[in-house]
């Protein structure tokens, strides 16, 4: 029986009042192609609103690029007045030819800075996931816009307890090299702040701070502000999205925002590929602030009114969304937005996260993604916090400086020609130690109470691969750690892999493990030999986990459940040692006979190829095909295995491996 599928936010009702509205709007769109192939901003849109749009990219240009803004200056100097350099253009002032001149400045080249900042912003976009029961679940697209509070569509949260049962996934995407990166979840948290509105199409939530993997912090947000000047019409648009619940992806620039609705309206209409599940995407403009928060397609319809199929026949209502013609796109304006957050009434509690919200300020990148790049080159004369800068007002440092961050650590970068016996780069209170002087095999000295390893991800693929359960006959063996319930009180979590321990056999049921094949590190096995130790979270240790007594003085070989070099990887030396370390737990340990585990033994037959040999064949795999892998082993338990110690020994072992997407591009 075929599980049953997924669904994917999409509202029919909200779609029809858009096709509606476009359809009411039907001579605009043919000024407004008439006027984009003549560059006639100024016939698409209100003065008022072209003249703060000119003003805010004046502004910019003023400060990245004074020269550029001196050459329009003096271009239009009669009409702007004597004193440019000051001055704020009027809407009498406006005209095409000055619009095509600022605008066309920001259009046709980009400054690099342009890519960096998609990546910037891009990482506090997620897939929000709401189970529906029955094993469904729904996907549409959210953002943060502060640090805990996430914004979406009301038709993807229309609900505290939709919230409840929701979750935010960040870093659902590939990297670089087409890897499908780790990605990681976080509780929406309704009772902490939940504000939604189904006019305006927008549901504001916090985020759960709990986390084994990167802080929340990390992912940054886009502040949202109702200053005027962010778009007119004609202008290029960018959307970072979840279509259909997939990988993140982004259409960029060859878009254009088609219909302000000279700004007496909440919506916009612009060009876009999007799908359902798009829905609480953020729609950007070209220095990557929020304009509007996308929330429907406007669908093609025939003079009948009636929805049109992407053959041309009429779709029906319950039929697939994806299969509608769509002929643009409509989001709700940000400016809108927060002016209706602004008045909205909260309790007490919440009322810190609200004024969070309504005071934005650039996020301050985390330590993994600031570069200490130190240029003498740049000229600067005063220090800037630049935690307290909206994006438009960040600036260059211009002569000798320093830029003080928090962090929170305390980060000095000096710029310019440091002065002899000085230093350039200065990190404190604690600086990173030097990887090289790790100590060999140890668990993870940082969390030594365990709860902030991940262990074994279902979605490490990009796709559900189930953690494996136990049979109700099995069941009441497995240990069961304190403090949790369900499935998750027998699944103990290291770094990449998870087991679930049979206690009456003092050995692992089944193990499980991420394994990243083309990951940055891979961890070398330790010249100076093993060292195993219990995991304190099993107790009593030496009584539930076999131990060291097992695999003295006989062939017995201590094999690894999960292979050392299988969990051994990171993006980091120190990443990469943490998870290979973690493999040396007793409960990831089963003894084999040495011609078993090995396969190289002088006595073993020849040509024999044993359970190391497997395990050498099933990482090639992944290796060679540029595949990650789920990969679960695990010893077959029978009631005649000889006993030994008190330990009855295994004679057969399984091993199942689940291979993800070829990467190769």
């Amino acid at each position: 029986m075929a599980a049953p599928p997924n669904e994917f936010a999409f509202d029919l009702a909200a779609a029809l009042a858009a096709a509606e509205r476009w359809s009411e709007r039907e001579d605009h769109h043919e000024t407004f192609e008439e006027a984009s192939r003549n560059k006639q901003y100024s016939k698409v849109d209100t003065a008022e609103r072209c003249a703060a749009r000119t003003n805010r990219l004046l502004g910019r240009l003023r400060v990245n690029a004074p020269a550029s803004a001196e050459v329009i200056g003096r271009e239009f100097q009669e009409s702007m007045g004597a004193d440019f350099a000051n001055s704020e253009v009027t809407p009498k002032m406006v005209s095409d030819a000055l619009l095509e001149r600022v605008i066309g400045m920001t259009r046709d080249f980009q400054f690099v800075e342009f890519l960096e900042m998609a990546v910037f912003v891009s990482k506090s976009v997620g897939r929000v996931e709401t189970k529906l029961g029955g094993g469904r679940v729904s996907f549409g697209t959210g953002f943060m816009v502060s640090p805990r509070l996430l914004m979406t569509n009301h038709h993807v949260l229309t609900s505290a307890d939709d919230a409840a049962k929701s979750t935010i996934e960040f870093d659902f995407q590939r990297d670089r090299r087409g890897k499908v990166m780790r990605s990681q979840k976080f509780q929406l948290d309704p009772t902490t702040f939940f504000l939604n509105d189904k006019k305006l199409d927008f549901a504001l939530v916090a985020v759960s701070l709990g986390s084994s993997g990167r802080p929340l912090r990390d992912y940054g947000w886009c502040p949202l502000r109702k200053d005027p000047g962010k778009i007119i019409t004609g202008e290029p648009i960018n959307i970072i999205q979840h279509p259909k619940g997939e990988l993140k992806q982004v259409v960029i620039r060859e878009n254009r925002l088609l219909d302000a609705f000279d700004g007496a309206d909440i919506f916009y209409h612009y060009e876009a590929d999007t799908e359902p599940g798009s829905s609480g995407s953020p729609v950007f403009n070209d220095q990557w602030e929020v304009v509007a928060l996308h929330h429907s397609g406007v669908p093609r319809r025939n003079k009948k009114g009636e929805l049109l199929d992407i053959d041309g026949t009429v779709w029906r209502e319950g039929g697939d969304p994806s299969r509608l013609d769509w002929v643009a796109n409509e989001g709700v304006r940000i400016s809108k937005l927060v002016e209706f957050i602004s008045k909205a009434s909260v309790s007490n509690a919440a009322k810190p996260l609200l004024k969070e919200f309504l005071e934005p300020k650039l996020p301050v990148e985390s330590e993994s993604d600031q570069a200490s790049v130190i240029s003498p080159d740049i000229p600067s004369s005063d220090t800037t916090n630049h935690k307290d800068l909206p994006m438009s007002d960040c600036v260059k440092p211009s002569s000798g400086c320093s830029v003080t961050m928090t962090v929170p650590l305390h980060i000095t970068l000096s710029f310019g020609v440091p002065a002899a016996g000085t230093t350039s780069l200065v990190v404190g209170p604690t600086a990173t130690p030097d990887e090289g002087l790790l100590e060999k095999v140890e668990p993870d000295p940082s969390d030594t109470d365990y709860e902030r390893r991940p262990g074994y991800e279902s979605d490490f693929l990009g796709l559900d691969v189930p953690f494996p359960k136990l049979t109700n006959a099995s069941r009441p063996k497995a240990y069961v750690l304190d403090g949790e319930g369900g499935d998750d009180a027998t699944l103990i979590k290291y770094h990449h892999y998870s087991v679930i321990f049979n206690r009456v056999r003092k050995l692992a049921f089944v193990a499980g493990v991420n394994y990243d094949p083309t990951a940055k590190v891979q961890h070398p096995r330790d010249k100076d030999g093993d060292k195993w130790f219990y995991d304190p979270r099993v107790t009593p240790e030496k009584e539930l986990q076999a131990g060291e007594a097992l695999y003295v003085g006989n062939p017995l070989d201590r094999g690894h459940l999960v292979r050392r070099a299988d969990a051994g990887w990171g993006a980091t030396k120190k990443e990469a040692k943490l998870a290979n370390d973690d493999t040396f737990h007793f409960t990831n340990c089963s003894p084999q006979h040495e011609i078993t585990n090995q396969g190289k033994v002088k006595e073993a037959p020849s040509g024999l190829k044993l359970w190391g040999k497997l395990e050498d064949h099933v990482a090639s795999q992944g290796k060679t095909n540029k595949r990650n892998l789920c990969i679960f082993n695990g010893p077959v338990f029978r009631k005649s295995d000889v006993k030994y110690l008190g330990i009855q020994l295994p004679k057969e072992f399984w091993k199942v491996e689940v291979l993800g997407v070829s990467r190769t591009v």
